[in-house]
């Protein structure tokens, strides 16, 4: 048996040493490498256009319920204590308006929770939404207590407030930060070059043009259409490739840059805005020392973060550019009336009131116009950064099926072709 196995190895050896022999070595190695090459290229294309469709489908859905959860929360804290500040007639208006909000909350976490059901943001998504009954139930006993003249009341709606800001909108920015973060980096792992892929492809051309020089000097054959045709179905995917990806991380990264430089300040400075309409309202019903002069810091700040996003949206001309730009007129106007409050004399009652609560009928307090400037221009930033996402996902797709095809093409073309040179040496 010992003596057979080595003679068969000698056999092979010595078959391996003969032209046809080199031959079949050359096609086996150029069919595996361009299998090889096309089971790392199909992956590559299908790992970054499941990432994108994640950062389509997935990350940016919950980006954005994890904005409408932190705007909608913000809101309704404002508006829970301006209820109480009005007179009567409006003070119903208000309420619903607060109901309207934490229902519009509810339905973004409802989303959230769909979307990441087991993801890391679960556990921030299910705390959000069992402390929701216990804040409404607090804003509710409040207005009833206040309503009926109960100086309980407005312990009921501090706690309410503290609790709105002390746990759910620090969750609710929590989530936003997660899934910007998440979104950013699925968008750009998803445009990477895959390097691995070229490699496999250089090595298959040089198994290649090995093969050609091989025949060249045993056979004087100068061209193999097999192997030239097998050589053209691997050049093809390793230039377009590359371009493809190129132009699919230009579309990534003005997504980013959308996300990063426009969305992101322009959410910030209306999480302030909201933040600073609460900070008014309880100037009167709990003031506290240093209240004003944090009311005025977060003016600023929003200012600030409103010039931050210029150099992008002075640069992109449209109804997102012209929101913000009415968004920094109306806090210029904010800014303006709210020079009258004054830590060191302060106003009586009925005008830091009226300074500070929603002006009756359709007129919308500066506060309102700033927020609905700012979340339209916010819509319309996060669907251009959505389409780029898309546009890039566009570009990848059907590569996968293309690539798969050409690189199975060569597969078969270098065999094909070395097949009649390797049978000339049996006839």
């Amino acid at each position: 048996m010992d003596r057979a196995m080595a003679l068969v190895r000698r056999e092979f050896r010595a078959y391996l040493r003969r032209t046809e022999g080199r031959l079949a070595v050359f096609a086996a190695l150029a069919a595996a490498g361009a299998v090889l090459f096309g089971l790392v290229g199909t992956t590559a294309l299908r790992q970054r256009q499941a990432e994108l469709d994640e950062a389509v489908d997935r990350r940016g859905a919950l980006t954005s319920a994890a904005l409408d959860v932190y705007r909608a929360f913000a809101d309704a804290d404002a508006t829970s204590l301006d209820a109480v500040l009005v007179d009567q007639q409006r003070s119903p208006g208000l309420q619903q308006a607060f109901r309207d909000d934490v229902s519009h909350a509810v339905d973004a976490l409802r989303e959230a929770a769909v979307r990441d059901a087991d993801g890391g943001s679960a556990e921030l998504v299910r705390r959000m939404t069992e402390l929701v009954p216990q804040y409404v139930q607090l804003v509710e006993t409040g207005w009833t207590a206040t309503r009926n003249q109960q100086p309980v009341g407005t312990s009921y709606l501090a706690q309410a407030s503290f609790l709105v800001r002390g746990e759910i909108l620090r969750s609710a920015d929590e989530l936003r930060g997660e899934q910007v973060k998440a979104l950013t980096e699925a968008q750009r792992a998803a445009s990477t070059q895959s390097w691995l892929t070229y490699l496999v492809g250089v090595l298959l051309l040089v198994v290649l043009f090995a093969a050609q020089r091989f025949l060249f000097h045993r056979t004087r054959r100068k061209v193999n259409p097999g192997l030239v045709l097998a050589t053209a179905l691997t050049l093809v995917p390793l230039i377009w490739l590359p371009a493809a990806l190129l132009v699919a991380a230009h579309h990534v990264e003005e997504s980013v840059v959308r996300w990063e430089r426009v969305v992101a300040p322009l959410a910030e400075a209306r999480k302030l805005g909201r933040s600073a309409d609460g900070n008014e309202a309880r100037i009167l019903i709990y003031p506290a020392a240093g209240d004003i002069i944090a009311l005025k810091a977060d003016l600023g700040r929003i200012r600030a973060l409103i010039e931050e996003t210029k150099p992008i949206t002075d640069a992109e001309p449209g109804p997102e550019r012209e929101r913000v730009d009415q968004a920094a007129t109306a806090l210029h106007a904010w800014i303006a009336a709210d020079e009258a409050l004054d830590p060191e004399s302060p106003l009586p009652y009925p005008r830091t009131a009226a300074l500070v609560t929603p002006p009756e009928g359709d007129v919308k307090s500066h506060a309102e116009q700033v927020d609905e400037h700012l979340t339209a221009a916010i819509t319309g930033y996060t669907a251009g950064s959505v389409e780029a996402t898309a546009s890039a996902r566009g570009v990848l797709g059907g590569l996968d099926v293309l690539f798969a095809l050409l690189a199975g093409g060569a597969a078969i073309a270098a065999p094909a072709g070395l097949w009649p040179r390797i049978q000339e040496y049996y006839r």
